[in-house]
């Protein structure tokens, strides 16, 4: 795969966060910001501080999930994403479907999701933990099971008690039909609520501020843009990056 500062032989990125998509939408607040409420837009950003050189290069191989092929993808997506954000569950569940269908399965894109919890919501990181325990149980399929019934049931964790959101969890794992007792265990364990403070700390590193946020090719792109929008990118990239041409009438990402 051919993904400028991306090398999936080391697993390593170089991101520049002064090259940006034009694509700039809302998302949810981070935690460098006053916390949201569960569907309250973002307030006005403060962009964030320039990266520090001597943190430019991260090592992906123990971060996120990949759903898609390193071997055929062209590009690389790399999507930070919250369980307690409005917007990006509405991007999962309305526009990511087709992405995957268009970009995923057929092997164009690799999409790395890395769940975060830097947006201070109820029982955030408890949803983080579960989500990576879910991927530590039964890999990247255990992982959007436990993705999509996260953000399905939303509402009903946000609210949930804290003393009462383990078990509400467990059951979630439970329903997908997850060994009961070993997620149990991962929930109460250090390997995913590392994993997590890791995913956290590397969001961090590159900026990130608030949720979505998306790295594609390098270039950051904060909120979930429209799902046209981000269909017409991704063709103009997978193009470039194969030596095609871009698609018929369609512009390069940024012009």
């Amino acid at each position: 795969m051919n993904v400028p500062g991306w090398n999936p032989a080391s697993g390593r990125a170089g991101l520049s966060l002064t090259v940006l998509l034009s694509l700039a939408l809302v998302g949810c607040g981070g935690e460098t910001e006053q916390a949201q409420s569960a569907d309250a837009p973002a307030a006005a950003q403060t962009p964030p501080a320039a990266p520090n050189p001597e943190q430019d290069l991260f090592d992906l191989r123990e971060l996120g999930v990949d759903e898609g092929s390193v071997m055929t993808s062209a590009i690389g997506v790399i999507d930070f994403s919250d369980f307690g954000c409005i917007y990006c569950a509405n991007f999962h569940v309305t526009d990511y479907p087709a992405l995957y269908d268009e970009f995923v399965v057929t092997g164009d894109v690799l999409w790395k999701y890395v769940p975060i919890s830097i947006g201070n919501f109820p029982n955030g990181d408890l949803a983080g933990i579960s989500g990576i325990c879910a991927d530590i149980l039964n890999r990247a399929e255990g992982f959007a099971q436990m993705r999509d019934h996260l953000f399905e049931q939303r509402d009903e964790w946000l609210q949930a008690p804290a003393a009462e959101a383990p078990a509400l969890f467990i059951s979630y794992a439970r329903t997908l039909g997850l060994d009961e007792a070993a997620f149990t265990a991962c929930l109460e364990g250090d390997q995913a609520s590392g994993r997590l403070e890791r995913n956290n700390e590397m969001a961090r590193q590159v900026g990130v501020t608030a949720t979505p946020t998306f790295i594609v090719q390098g270039s950051p792109v904060r909120g979930a843009p429209p799902l046209a929008d981000f269909q017409n990118a991704l063709r103009n990239l997978v193009a470039q990056s194969r030596g095609q041409a871009a698609p018929e009438g369609e512009n390069a990402p940024g012009a």
